[in-house]
């Protein structure tokens, strides 16, 4: 039997504020429903959760809460937890997640991919420069400066502070790239190293509103009609990738008939919370076991319906 520690970055703060309430929302479920899925695996006995003391977030006799507060910091709980093993998940925001990686990994050990895989991903400078260097697909920097582009933060998450402008013109904090009009997609994928197994290829659903990009919803297993292609993009991105491990998140869009990365995001996305009900129990127990085990089940998960999310 194995224990997990499950550590998500807002709702692990001692103190909230809600700046953002609609990535606090996301945050919250997302991370519900990835402790349903630890519970769910018969060879857990303990899950072990640092929240806040004034949320509100699932009971069962197999989950364990550590609260913090004002008076209690997630650092002192790190340092007095049990050393068993930590999944963990925090946004690009502000380089939010690589600190939050390291501070953890000062007390508990990791389940999750290399700090050089979490620092070079989390810039999306420095992802076009790996893509670009390793000859994979991508959408890069701006080639002209005459033109539709999009702006977006070198450290960002999802679409939050996304823009189109008709000038080149952007801040030091962000990278202008060609305005795009294809399909737009992610997929997950689960990894151990350069091993990998295709989860979910998902199709996103994208508006405008006033020249800012924003990602309304997704379609989870939406693009399954183009998973070859897309597991030959997976490939092609583990094969010169060292350290992956876990579910990585990968954004896509298609442009003339091949589809390219936009970012590469090494935790758990907004995609999963549509892999139990669409995927199953079985692709659910995979990626569990990963994380308990470090054993990677090579089988590829099949479809049983699509899902349409749309974000609150």
């Amino acid at each position: 039997m194995n224990d997990i520690i499950i550590l998500e970055y807002f709702t692990s703060k001692s103190n909230i504020a809600l700046e953002n309430k609609k990535i606090f929302l996301e945050a919250v479920g997302l991370i519900e429903n990835i402790i349903k899925s630890f519970l769910l695996n018969k060879n857990v006995n303990k899950v072990f959760f640092v929240q806040n003391s004034k949320l509100d977030i699932l009971s069962h006799k197999r989950l364990f809460k550590i609260y913090t507060n004002k008076n209690n910091s997630v650092v002192s709980i790190l340092k007095n937890l049990p050393k068993k093993n930590v999944v963990f998940i925090a946004p690009e925001i502000m380089n939010i997640s690589s600190n939050f990686q390291k501070k953890i990994s000062k007390f508990l050990p990791l389940r999750h991919s290399d700090i050089n895989i979490n620092e070079t991903f989390s810039s999306k400078e420095r992802t076009i420069q790996f893509l670009k260097k390793n000859c994979i697909n991508h959408i890069g920097k701006a080639k002209k400066h005459k033109g539709k582009f999009v702006i977006k933060p070198i450290y960002g998450a999802g679409s939050l502070a996304v823009r189109i402008s008709r000038k080149y013109s952007f801040r030091k904090t962000e990278i202008i790239q060609d305005y795009m009009t294809g399909t737009k997609g992610s997929f997950s994928m689960l990894c151990n190293n350069k091993k990998f197994v295709l989860i979910s290829c998902n199709k996103q659903i994208v508006k405008i509103f006033d020249d800012n990009i924003i990602q309304t919803g997704i379609i989870i297993g939406g693009l399954e009609n183009e998973r070859s292609e897309i597991k030959s993009l997976a490939k092609k991105i583990c094969n010169v990738t060292e350290g992956f491990f876990g579910l990585i998140g990968v954004d896509i869009i298609k442009q003339n008939r091949k589809w390219h990365v936009l970012e590469i995001n090494p935790r758990f996305t907004s995609s999963y919370n549509g892999i139990l009900e669409c995927y199953g129990k079985r692709t659910i127990h995979q990626i569990t076991n990963l994380y308990l085990t470090k054993n990677l089940i090579l089988d590829e998960p099949k479809l049983l319906k699509t899902k349409r999310i749309i974000f609150s």
